[in-house]
């Protein structure tokens, strides 16, 4: 199974690809110097595989590789990632949890 995670800036969003194929997706918006994670979601057929973890690690990595903004989450997903992993933004990256939004999150369940 091979991994891929693509950065599209134009649709403002991360895609985690597996085998080629879209499995999920990490969603932002920019304001002012902060970047906010606003939601994340894998396909139901994937779920369980670790992507999502793959997804936002490698998204954190590159926001903190290509950018200056601080890093914000409105997802719960993300939230719980970062708390998994204290320190890994530094503070003066970390925008923290997003005061308006707080850990918002969006569940899709396949269709059975």
């Amino acid at each position: 199974m091979a991994i891929e995670v693509i950065h599209e800036p134009a649709a403002h969003r991360y895609v985690v690809l597996v085998d080629g194929a879209e499995a999920g997706e990490a969603s932002y918006v920019m304001r002012a110097d902060e970047l906010m994670i606003t939601h994340t979601f894998i396909d139901p057929n994937h779920r369980n595989e670790g992507l999502g973890a793959v997804l936002v690690h490698r998204a954190i990595d590159d926001i903190i590789a290509t950018s200056t903004q601080r890093i914000t989450s409105g997802c719960w997903f993300v939230t719980a990632w970062l708390g998994a992993h204290p320190g890994y933004v530094d503070a003066a990256r970390s925008g923290g949890i997003d005061a308006e939004l707080g850990n918002t999150c969006r569940i899709v369940t396949p269709d059975r």
